[in-house]
């Protein structure tokens, strides 16, 4: 197993993203983080490792995994053969030693956080257990007070807001950047920020990763504490997700496996439960 690095974001993503698709749902999150990126959508980072991982005991050189790190966050895993977990964690050693963070399958992550902490005489810690859902239909709940509505640009420093409120409450290990980009760049393209309105204001926010392949990912679920409890953040869910299957695309979303409440919402609304995604952390 070898694993090269690319410097072209554009180039890497044109070679890598048509492996990637062949299971859409399961490396959802690479693709629409390289989507987002060549796509100008998602948040700029100064620098962004991009690594391929190939099998070498062919033919030729066959693309077996990919992996990409986007400072200051976690390096992103796909599935990779059990070969390459010493390879990749070599050459993370070697050329990016402060990745310390990886997300991906749980037993591959795993191996590769063992395996960098064993050399270094560290540990590896699981901080974040996520299980991703599907829906292929929708329950939608009644009696919820309010519509939905696209996110407009009158909306943009509430929706700030609340994303910076969202990342302290749902990700309190992960770092908390600016949030104002992201919400700028959904803002920009449309379709991908929405709100539940209630007597004439915003009281939930959702929105929707772009496209890829078919799949599009609610996240940045948000309810402020005060106006918890009315079902706002199902129907909101509910509603967007009608909406990305009546535009022939599949919904997906992921949810902590420590918040019981959020599972139990999405599956009242018809999401089935498909796969789970680790963090861990060398330290």
């Amino acid at each position: 197993m070898k694993v090269t690095a690319d410097t072209g974001l554009i180039a890497y993503g044109h070679e890598v993203m048509p492996w990637l698709m062949h299971d859409p749902v399961r490396n959802n999150p690479l693709l629409t983080l390289l989507q987002s990126r060549m796509d100008s959508v998602g948040a700029e980072h100064e620098r962004m490792l991009l690594l391929r991982v190939l099998d070498e005991s062919t033919d030729g050189p066959r693309l077996s995994g990919v992996a990409v790190w986007p400072p200051p966050f976690a390096l992103m895993l796909s599935a990779v053969p059990a070969a390459a977990v010493p390879a990749l964690a070599h050459y993370l050693l070697d050329s990016a030693p402060d990745a310390r963070r990886f997300s991906g399958p749980p037993e591959q992550t795993r191996r590769l956080a063992e395996t960098v902490a064993a050399a270094e005489g560290g540990r590896a810690a699981l901080r974040e257990s996520f299980r991703m859902f599907e829906a292929v239909r929708i329950d939608r709940p009644a009696g919820v007070a309010g519509r939905v509505r696209e996110a407009r640009e009158a909306d943009r420093e509430l929706l700030v807001r609340w994303s910076a409120a969202f990342h302290r409450e749902a990700l309190p290990r992960e770092p908390h950047p600016d949030p104002a980009a992201p919400v700028d760049g959904r803002l920009a393209r449309g379709g991908l920020l929405w709100v539940w309105e209630a007597a004439g204001e915003p009281v939930s926010m959702a929105a929707l990763t772009v496209p890829a392949a078919g799949v599009a990912r609610i996240n940045l679920v948000f309810t402020p504490p005060r106006r918890r409890g009315n079902g706002y953040a199902g129907a909101l869910v509910a509603a967007i997700s009608e909406a990305v299957l009546a535009a022939r695309l599949r919904p997906v979303l992921f949810t902590d496996l420590a918040n019981p409440a959020s599972n139990r919402i999405y599956q009242a609304i018809g999401y089935r439960p498909l796969h789970e995604v680790q963090l861990w952390e060398v330290c």
